[in-house]
């Protein structure tokens, strides 16, 4: 319960709240691995959840404790087989009793066992209005589903939703200067995972069956846990041995050790971010991979007027709605506001790293975002801006299975992909002049 409720309170990350929980309270395997289940399920399913509690309640006004043991319970009965439907709903009784008193349990108990009698014919929010049905439905805000609707359709819109609450895999990037990607897989299958190649980065894996932090191949640095479309990102930067590289927003340094894996160690990569604390995750994450020619620094010293680089990487700050199968709680804190409000950010960063670019250097901007102010019109814009940059095609550095996620303007984009990644956005310029 705790964790529902610091989840909607908390601007943190539900996983650096889940880990923080894991580490004081010492679970067993399966049990860390359902209440994971647990609070990133309600996360993702949280309208579908209300809208089922809001439609069997005869209570106008239910307290926020009140609600989220539904959520469990509900979600126990709706989405999950292994465990049983008398448990679940003793266990939410017992809980809202503690919480709320004889009342509440009473609440609880006949809400959960009225939807155990309709389970198999319950009720459904109405289609005749896209934006709520899909909203209700698929679990997003109404807002987000609005936008999306009017760009893309009810169709497009509910597939994108439904894969957004799907589990997504867990993706690891070998460490090419330590390891090959047969060498990992023997090992990582000596650890007791299962394993198997990813479809478009030539390094990926994805694994499952393992406590990743306690592997040795993990604490020897062999891999990096990163999602495959992030892998391209740094492919399409296509950092040659011996240039001098600039990444901008480097936290937590996944594509700053990639890119001295790609110059195979024979290069120099400045990694910067303006929150010093998540610069300490890219000192963690440089030692344990133990990646040569990475160092970071602050961005008054990366940004030294005489500094001048070879390419920069600008994977800017910016709503995040592409990653949001692993934020779900992102869905519920975000508002429509922070799209304009990141794009601000996002054209500051792109006009304050460009100064420091050669010419002829490549300056490379990525997001993680599905919105067009923070991808293809904030491109545009920005080229129409600087007539010193041209923009280039990609295509060279990208693994041939990923050239098809360029457009027909050579963006790059895996917004509709059909590959599992989540959804990235990229454009590279050359400066001319």
């Amino acid at each position: 319960m705790f964790l529902l409720t610091e989840g909607e309170e908390c601007r943190e990350d539900l996983s650096f709240l889940l880990d923080r929980y894991l580490q004081v309270h010492r679970l067993e395997q399966k049990e860390r691995a359902l209440l994971t289940e647990l609070v990133y399920g309600i996360f993702r399913q949280r309208a579908y959840l209300d809208w089922q509690i809001n439609h069997f309640s005869k209570v106008p006004h239910i307290q926020a404790p009140i609600r989220n043991i539904l959520r469990l319970g509900l979600y126990q009965l709706l989405f999950l087989d292994k465990i049983p439907s008398f448990a679940a709903v003793n266990t939410s009784v017992e809980l809202s009793k503690e919480t709320g008193g004889i009342a509440a349990s009473r609440f609880v108990n006949g809400l959960l066992r009225t939807v155990l009698r309709r389970e198999k014919e319950l009720p459904s929010p109405d289609p005749g209005d896209p934006v709520s049905f899909i909203s209700a439905r698929y679990s997003h805000p109404a807002w987000m589903v609005r936008r999306w609707v009017d760009r893309w359709g009810q169709d497009k819109t509910a597939d994108l939703c439904r894969s957004n609450n799907t589990v997504p895999p867990m993706t690891l990037r070998v460490n090419c200067l330590k390891s090959d990607r047969e060498g990992l897989i023997k090992q990582l299958k000596e650890e007791g995972a299962t394993v198997t190649l990813t479809s478009v980065s030539p390094v990926g894996l994805t694994i499952s069956g393992v406590p990743l932090r306690t592997l040795p191949s993990y604490q020897q640095g062999r891999f990096y846990v990163q999602d495959e479309g992030a892998q391209l990102i740094s492919n399409l930067v296509d950092p040659q041995p011996g240039e001098k590289i600039l990444d901008a927003c480097a936290a937590p340094g996944g594509k700053s050790t990639h890119l001295a894996e790609l110059m195979e160690g024979k290069g120099q990569v400045v990694a910067t971010d303006i929150n010093p604390d998540r610069m300490a995750l890219v000192r963690e994450n440089v030692k344990r991979l133990q990646t040569p020619g990475v160092s970071g620094e602050t961005p008054e010293k990366a940004m030294a007027p005489e500094r001048k680089y070879d390419r920069i990487l600008v994977d800017a700050p910016c709503s995040a709605l592409g990653i949001l199968r692993r934020i779900p709680e992102g869905k519920w804190q975000k508002k429509p506001e922070i799209i304009q409000s990141y794009a601000k950010i996002q054209i500051e960063i792109l006009e304050k790293t460009l100064h420091h670019l050669k010419i002829g250097g490549r300056l490379i901007y990525a997001s993680c975002s599905t919105e067009p102010e923070e991808n293809e019109v904030l491109a545009e814009a920005f080229s129409k801006a600087h007539p010193e940059l041209k923009l280039e095609d990609p295509s060279e550095g990208l693994p041939p299975a990923a050239r098809k996620y360029l457009n027909e303007k050579r963006y790059f984009t895996t917004l509709f992909n059909s590959d599992r990644m989540d959804r990235f956005f990229a454009v590279r310029w050359i400066r001319t002049a």
